[in-house]
């Protein structure tokens, strides 16, 4: 998990149409949550991805499984299929944050 601060107080719509144009769009992005703070769940594929949430300024990356039936099962196996595909999360999680990081801060 990766946190840092950002300089300005974006909206979720802002940072997507950001890594949209600018870090990838091989990946979807869409929103997760209810309510103002919702997150950003990016997807690689259907077993790497990320979860970027915003409070104030202060943002926190995460690597997950962008599929939610998965994350469940994978609760219940205690990790094992996340464990299979740590590189890949860590690596996209590490990506997203140094993108961000030198984007907005």
């Amino acid at each position: 998990m990766k946190v840092f601060t950002i300089d300005e107080d974006l909206s979720n719509e802002e940072i997507v149409h950001t890594l949209e144009q600018e870090f990838s769009s091989k990946f979807s992005y869409r929103f997760f949550g209810l309510g103002r703070n919702k997150s950003i769940v990016v997807r690689k594929s259907e077993f790497v991805g990320a979860q970027i949430s915003k409070s104030g300024n202060k943002i926190t990356v995460q690597g997950v499984s962008p599929n939610f039936a998965i994350s469940l099962i994978d609760a219940t196996l205690y990790g094992v299929i996340a464990g299979a595909f740590y590189s890949p999360l860590k690596k996209l999680e590490a990506d997203l944050a140094t993108f961000l990081k030198r984007k907005y801060s």
